[in-house]
């Protein structure tokens, strides 16, 4: 249940970003293909995760 709620939170977080970087980008003129962004953020919510649990696992080794 720990890993789905880190999951979760990092898509929030990536999505809230990519929101904000689309807004931007919309009220600037510039136009995002949605494919390549997507491909990115997925890629980086993926990133982010993998590093949270490596993180957490090298705790529990420790312990």
């Amino acid at each position: 249940m720990k890993h789905f709620l880190k999951g979760a939170a990092v898509t929030a977080v990536v999505l809230i970003i990519l929101m904000v970087i689309n807004v931007i980008c919309n009220m600037n003129g510039i136009n995002l293909d949605s494919v390549p962004i997507g491909v990115l953020a997925s890629i980086c919510a993926m990133s982010i995760y993998q590093a949270l649990i490596r993180n957490e696992n090298k705790k529990d080794d420790q312990e």
